[in-house]
């Protein structure tokens, strides 16, 4: 059967609903050239979509198909792999394949991408053309640009893109591409060449008439013939003059837009000595990248074991065999810091792809690494689904946060288990790293799953820091602070005195928790969440965290109209206050979601604390990660009990990582390191854990608590949260999702309940837990097979229309 045979019908998914594929029918033009992967344009009710081609066929069940209209790509967009990773993904994860599809390209190019071609100077090649090549060809002129709707309007022919695609591939056609945003484009850069030298007589008569040109010819000429025209300080209208009489000719380069171009620093870096268990650990990983196999590797090293440089000698063996390497960082926050020391090593054969990119930055990064123009891939979760071509390595660094799993919206996916997922694929190695595994990651590590690699000591044999304990009731009324215990004060004021540098972590920003009334104890409250409303004291206003809703604060109670409003709690914002009251003299730096809102300013703050320009770094979470500041000798901890009594099961692992990654960061040079942990649970044994960096001890007594419970890694957890804007409505909801779903011994079922988050957004939360033991069904296939049928039910049914259901596979959280 030939490939116009097999190639009659396509089955399209799109980036919005439906959850299924619709299938079209090929026209005989496109069926030499679609392939799965291609973004084609067809009809969808009364409009045209684009959508993603996934299979092709040479017959269908479905009647009166309507046909494709275009190919919008000379290439496919997705690979065999990419295509294989995202079906994956939507199954596992219970999203629709279109929407998992749409998060692995950057934005606009699930619309119809504005597209503008002109003809070149290239003869035609043997290969003859068809009808709506040729026809398209003939309107064409070199130097005049036409859209796709100029030139359909021109040709009569309709569905010209796969045409215009073809004639480009030969290099007949320029064709420039923009996303549906307007301003967005591929950037160029124009350069001038110079191609005649003028005589003398000439070179006279044209300084006397044309004293612009000449400067301009003068300025080609010192710069050896060739000059960006934006070097060479003459306007267009002078260059197109000069043009014309034949000195110079003007063409185009395209230019990558690069987000880390602040970052970037020439390859070349020094060699470093391995330590003993650094060249261990290197050694095993190249022998797992000889084999040519999947291999899962947990590179478990304490805080300052340098697992980086392991990772870069990883990285150089890989690209020695010719492979492309991934390395996926937690934090969109960390990419500055990892970019500097990757490009270190590899210089600009490192691209950068999230997220917080313009536009065009991530078009641009996309581009880069799918045409293979960079070796190397980096980036948060997101960059999972990096086009690379030949994929030889993955690294998950600080894989145990928890950042890596989406959770709004679809497709709620572990960037780390998917990494994993993609490796088996692609048959190559995976290494997670961490100081502090998660729990699942280390019992497949102890079960054999994956080969356990351990960096026991810091680079140098440089001694852990000394971390105390500091009970917070110590800071009481009568002493200097309500919120410094006496023992941190102390600390910071020595260490603020002698010249070296603090880190100061308190996991919630904002001056205040809450405000409540002395007198009848009303609580301020967002009224769209049940959620108490924070105080940022800088701006006069009262925030929701997780609506956006603000107000200015009450002068008297709203409940009982009295005036006794007390600010409770602390958040980065009063801490801030009380540095400033207590250490004036001290330089403050303040990282929290509300100081490094604005592009470049966490990158920027790093910057200036590690150049010496703070002594004193306050912020949230982000400060006790993966940070290298060689002036730090003292991290103090504000209150160390901040998310250890949530109600969530991994509350006391987190709250261990945290303890631990922040003690992390002081001392890694030669002078020793302290850390001073507040809290108000001084006896809690995850406190003691971290206090003694035993991340084993940690393990032992935490698996023990989960097994007892069944929760993961004993376990599989699938969450259905029934948000709605009626409570009764949305529970009933729930309720009736759960009949569709048959009671067996093989899964525990908790719920439905409201969820500890009641309500947000205007909208009631009730949630159901799925808990699945691995004793009884290990791959959750009939718990899954049953959830699948009943979001069937629910999406095809006479479910409230008004209430939303999503299925979340291996939560991080259950709030």
């Amino acid at each position: 059967m030939t490939a116009a045979q097999e190639n009659r019908f396509v089955d399209v998914v799109f980036p919005f609903p439906p959850p299924m594929p619709l299938t079209y029918a090929v026209p005989e033009r496109f069926r030499e050239g679609l392939r799965p992967g291609h973004r084609v344009l067809v009809p969808f009710g009364r409009r045209k979509a684009v959508g993603f081609a996934v299979s092709l066929s040479g017959r269908t069940s479905v009647p009166d198909v309507k046909p494709v209209e275009d190919l919008l790509d000379a290439e496919p967009v997705f690979s065999e792999d990419m295509l294989a990773l995202t079906a994956w993904v939507s199954d596992y994860y219970f999203a629709s394949w279109g929407e998992t599809l749409r998060s692995a390209l950057p934005p606009g190019l699930t619309g119809a991408s504005q597209l503008r071609a002109e003809r070149t100077d290239a003869a035609a090649g043997p290969r003859p053309l068809t009808e709506p090549e040729q026809r398209v060809l003939d309107c064409l002129t070199a130097g005049k640009r036409l859209t796709v709707r100029e030139l359909e309007k021109k040709t009569g022919v309709k569905g010209i893109r796969y045409a215009l695609n073809r004639l480009a591939s030969e290099g007949l056609v320029r064709v420039e591409y923009s996303l549906d945003t307007p301003g967005v484009t591929v950037k160029t850069e124009k350069w001038v060449t110079l191609r005649l030298e003028p005589s003398e007589t000439e070179w006279v008569s044209m300084k006397k008439r044309s004293p612009r040109q000449a400067a301009a010819l003068d300025r080609l000429r010192e710069a050896g013939g060739e000059l960006r025209a934006a070097d060479m300080e003459a306007d267009s209208q002078v260059l197109g003059r000069m043009e014309k009489a034949g000195w110079i000719e003007v063409w185009e380069e395209e230019v990558f837009r690069d987000s880390e171009e602040a970052s970037s620093v020439d390859a070349g870096a020094a060699p470093v000595r391995l330590t003993d268990a650094q060249a261990a650990a290197a050694a095993a990983i190249r022998g797992d990248l000889d084999s040519g196999a999947f291999h899962a590797v947990l590179l478990h090293g304490v805080t300052g074991s340098g697992k980086t440089q392991v990772y870069i000698e990883a990285i150089r063996h890989c690209l020695a065999q010719g492979k492309d390497a991934l390395v996926l960082i937690p934090e969109i926050g960390l990419t500055p810091l990892a970019v500097r020391r990757f490009r270190a090593a590899f210089g600009d054969g490192v691209t950068v792809l999230h997220s917080r990119q313009s536009r065009g930055e991530r078009y641009d990064a996309w581009r880069r690494i799918r045409e293979g123009r960079c070796r190397i891939a980096l980036g948060p979760r997101s960059a999972v689904f990096a086009p690379l071509r030949n994929l030889g390595l993955i690294v998950v660094d600080e894989e145990h946060e928890p950042s890596y799993k989406q959770s709004e919206p679809s497709p709620r996916y572990h960037g780390r288990d998917t990494a994993l997922v993609r490796g088996r694929m692609a048959g190559c190695t995976v290494v997670l790293g961490s100081a502090t595994p998660s729990l699942e990651s280390y019992a497949n590590a102890v079960s054999g799953k994956y080969r356990l690699l351990e960096l026991p000591e810091r680079v140098d044999r440089v001694p852990m820091p000394s971390v105390s304990l500091a009970d917070m009731k110590e800071a009481k009324p009568g002493t200097k602070s309500l919120i410094f215990t006496p023992a941190l004060l102390e600390a910071v004021q020595r260490r603020v005195s002698a010249g070296e540098q603090v880190i100061l972590l308190q996991n919630r920003r904002g001056y205040s928790s809450y405000i409540r009334c002395a007198d009848c104890g009303h609580v301020e409250s967002c009224p769209h969440c049940e959620i108490s409303l924070t105080f940022h004291r800088s701006e006069r206003r009262m925030k929701c965290h997780y609506c956006g809703y603000q107000k200015q604060p009450p002068d008297a109670c709203p409940g009982c109209g009295g005036t006794s409003l007390q600010c409770r709690g602390t958040g980065t914002q009063r801490i801030e206050e009380e540095i400033r009251r207590l250490f004036p003299e001290a330089r403050l730096i303040r990282m929290d979601l509300d100081t490094m809102r604005r592009k470049g300013a966490h990158s920027r703050a790093v910057t200036d604390f590690e150049g010496r320009k703070g002594d004193i770094l306050l912020g949230t979470q982000i400060v006790a990660k993966g940070h290298d500041f060689p002036g730090v000798t003292l991290v103090g901890v504000i209150s160390a009990d901040t998310g250890l009594h949530l109600p969530d099961f991994r509350a006391a692992e987190r709250t261990f990582q945290l303890l631990t990654q922040a003690a992390g960061r002081p001392g890694r040079r030669d002078k020793p390191g302290e850390v001073v942990i507040q809290t108000l649970s001084p006896d809690h044994p995850v406190i003691g854990f971290a206090t003694r960096h035993d991340f084993k001890s940690f393990y032992e007594w935490e698996m023990r608590q989960r097994g007892e419970l069944g929760y993961p890694p004993f376990g599989r957890i699938i969450l259905a949260v029934f948000k709605g804007p009626d409570s009764e409505k949305t529970e009933k909801a729930a309720i009736r999702f759960l009949e569709r779903i048959p009671k067996t011994s093989a899964y525990e079922i908790l719920g439905p309940a409201a969820a500890p988050l009641a309500r947000l957004k205007n909208e009631y939360r009730y949630q159901i837990i799925f808990r699945q033991s691995k004793n009884t069904d290990p791959s959750a296939g009939r718990l899954r097979a049953a959830l699948k049928k009943a979001l069937s039910d629910f999406q095809n049914s006479d479910f409230d229309r008004k209430v939303r259901l999503s299925l979340d596979t291996d939560p991080v959280d259950l709030m």
